[in-house]
């Protein structure tokens, strides 16, 4: 018999306390995330977003890094209830070193891959350093997963790494960050929403994004999120996602996509729970089983839920523990603002 209950599991959210990792593109400018986030408060929004639809219960979340920082990485392992995805310097000469001794920490068994902001990176071609690479391959041999946070004109180059790292599970975030608006406007290179070309060619946003997630699809060992593309005003975003998303379909199928919010960033559009609406009407045109594989099952598989449910906790010594779950007020309706806010400068995504 086939259940009626839609269990989503959340492969990408952040959560952050800015007195232990500060975030710097993070200010008064951005009322909507210029706070601290919790994992309770995760919890609590994400079960109240479920709680509005019929049938549809929330499972676990994945963490993911939102600073290419070792300490944040250390928080979110003593304070995660799920899989992180974390940082350490893919690029050390003493990377092995460094992934080993980031899974002894409390919490460390937890850790189910490694995530770099190659999309704001001072180098722009990060990804195809040969001492990441060497980084890459030890991930491999730990089995542990890649997470790609790449801007749109960037996913030639995570093609690339994937034909040279084979043995290795890569997940792409955000559907490699399509352009900001519906129509093919040329792709914005720099994260304000607006204008720009492509890589720089003046080739159309859209086309050239659509013709590169493609290609990255073609390989075996990539899948993706969808996540991170959500914009203000329901209608606006509803019509955002049925374009994208339809791309992603085409290229990954729906067993190698993935359900994400990108909470807190979400709230930059219109919450958790708009967000949740949205990919619920998006996908419910789908079989069950298709539905479901994108609901929970690609992210339970690539992220080892099972066996990050069954790893024992170690325990943090006392002055050590994080204070990731400080309080924090409740989501709020965001004001009215203009349909498309601008992805700010170097956001983790």
């Amino acid at each position: 018999m086939i259940s009626r209950v839609r269990t989503l599991v959340d492969s990408h959210a952040h959560v952050w306390n800015r007195a232990r990792t500060p975030i710097d593109w993070i200010d008064e400018s951005l009322p909507e995330i210029d706070r601290d986030f919790s994992v309770a408060e995760l919890d609590d929004v994400a079960g109240a977003a479920a709680g509005g639809s019929a049938g549809v219960r929330m499972g676990a979340a994945v963490l993911v890094q939102a600073l290419n920082d070792a300490g944040e990485t250390r928080d979110l392992l003593a304070t995660a209830r799920g899989p992180v995805v974390g940082w350490v310097d893919l690029a050390a000469h003493d990377v092995s070193e460094r992934l080993d001794a980031t899974r002894e920490l409390p919490g460390g068994a937890r850790l189910a891959g490694i995530r770099h902001l190659a999309h704001v990176d001072a180098d722009p071609e990060w990804l195809l350093r040969p001492e990441v690479g060497r980084g890459l391959e030890a991930l491999a041999e730990r089995g542990l997963v890649f997470d790609l946070v790449v801007r749109a004109w960037q996913l030639p180059q995570a093609a690339r790494l994937a034909d040279a790292h084979p043995d290795l599970l890569f997940v792409l975030d955000h559907l490699g960050q399509p352009p900001a608006g519906t129509t093919d406007a040329p792709l914005d290179t720099d994260g304000n929403g607006g204008g720009g070309s492509a890589g720089g060619d003046g080739a159309p946003g859209f086309e050239r994004w659509a013709a590169d997630l493609r290609a990255l699809a073609r390989r075996p060992n990539v899948r993706a999120k969808v996540s991170g593309v959500a914009v203000r005003g329901a209608a606006a975003s509803a019509a955002r996602l049925e374009r994208v998303g339809a791309v992603g379909l085409e290229a990954f199928g729906p067993h190698r996509l993935m359900f994400g919010s990108d909470w807190p960033l979400v709230r930059l559009a219109d919450g958790y729970g708009a967000w949740l609406e949205q990919y619920l009407a998006w996908s419910s045109v789908l079989s069950h089983d298709e539905r479901r594989s994108i609901d929970e099952l690609a992210a339970t598989e690539a992220y080892g839920l099972g066996r990050v449910a069954a790893a024992p906790d170690r325990p943090a010594a006392p002055d050590s523990a994080p204070a990731l779950d400080s309080a924090a007020a409740p989501e709020a309706a965001p004001a009215p603002t203009a349909p498309h806010p601008p992805r700010p400068q170097g956001a983790a995504g």
